[in-house]
């Protein structure tokens, strides 16, 4: 009887995850593992506007109210009237002293992706979703510059609270799911609702990656700090796990600061600095980042320009604004990736060469 509970348990959540998250197969064209792997947790907005997607399309009176008040915008993020960088007054030049905005992404999971060399790297998968200034700080009123980003629309308005609700409708955004601040340069601050995606990036260039970790729970030394442990024999019963000694004895009398015990692991913000972007599909503001991204699957993560490797080139300044004479193209990559639509590469056996000349 339980193993048939948790299989419908796992069933309706699956269902309730194909509902939620449209499955989008052009997305990763070439690799048919990633499609398989990651087309289900796409975000996409649905045709109409509002908020009746998947599990929550059973809407009331009052929630289609609530989603006229705060109308979401259809479609693939049209850029607003007025949103280019002449009509919102935002022509400025980038400096290496100035600092750029960051992007709430959620994480989708990783796949891999293929150099020139023919050596495939690991890349974790971010979409960018329903960026947009909430807010902006100045040194007249709060002392410092900053921009605050919402991302993903929220999908039940009736269950927010009054005061944050009012804070949306105050800057005229929909109402946002996560809120982060970042710290910008004077010359770096956006209007409030601004659109943000993944075009604020450029591939080739260096961000860094926060978010929470997955939580291990109360965890041993072993597991936690990585320590070695007692001899499995030898006379030893019932210790085999543990730490061993914590310290002196009369002499320091006490347990020295900062000792390595166990303890609650995970579940803390952590940073990962100076990850290469290799790839950005534009279509659905997708980010393919080297290496591993902390926490879960449909983890909130914060990404901004690296500070240990800043740009060589002048990046989207303050950010990308869509430019109706020239459309942006679907896919674009870093120069040291190989292409999907390349031919595929071949290198020379040299144990074949080796024989040949024998």
């Amino acid at each position: 009887r339980g193993a048939v509970n948790a299989g419908m348990a796992l069933s309706a959540f699956a269902k309730a995850l194909r509902a939620t998250f449209a499955v989008e197969p052009r997305l990763f064209e070439g690799l048919g593992s990633t499609r398989r792997c990651f087309g289900h947790l796409l975000h996409q907005r649905p045709a109409l506007s509002g908020f009746s997607a998947g599990r929550n399309s059973s809407n009331t009176a009052a929630d289609l109210q609530s989603n006229e008040e705060h109308p979401r915008p259809s479609g693939e993020t049209p850029p607003p009237p007025g949103s280019t960088a002449e009509g919102l007054g935002l022509e400025r030049e980038w400096t290496p002293q100035s600092r750029r905005t960051g992007v709430i992404a959620v994480k989708l999971g990783m796949t891999q992706l293929w150099n020139k060399e023919g050596f495939p790297m690991a890349v974790t998968v971010l979409q960018v979703v329903d960026n947009q200034v909430v807010l902006v700080r100045t040194i007249e009123r709060e002392g410092y510059t900053a921009v605050q980003v919402g991302g993903i629309d929220h999908p039940k308005i009736k269950r927010m609270l009054k005061p944050v609700l009012g804070q949306f409708e105050k800057a005229g955004v929909t109402p946002k799911r996560k809120l982060s601040e970042f710290r910008v340069t004077e010359d770096a601050l956006l209007p409030v609702g601004t659109h943000l995606n993944a075009a604020h990036f450029v591939p080739g260039q260096y961000v860094d990656v926060q978010s929470t970790s997955i939580g291990k729970g109360f965890q041993g030394v072993m597991k936690r700090h990585g320590m070695k442990g007692q001899p499995a024999s030898h006379g030893q019963t019932k210790t085999h796990r543990k730490m061993g000694g914590t310290g002196g004895g009369q002499d320091p009398g006490r347990i020295w600061p900062g000792k390595r015990m166990p303890g609650r692991m995970g579940g803390k913000t952590v940073t990962m600095k100076s990850l290469k972007v290799y790839r950005i599909n534009h279509r659905f503001n997708v980010l393919y980042v080297n290496g591993c991204v902390p926490g879960h699957k449909n983890t909130f993560v914060r990404i901004t320009d690296a500070k240990r490797k800043p740009h060589v080139t002048p990046p989207p300044f303050p950010t990308h604004f869509p430019d109706p004479g020239s459309p942006q193209t679907e896919e674009s990559y870093s120069d040291d990736i190989h292409l999907p639509h390349e031919p595929t590469l071949f290198f020379p056996d040299k144990t074949q060469e080796k024989r040949r000349r024998r």
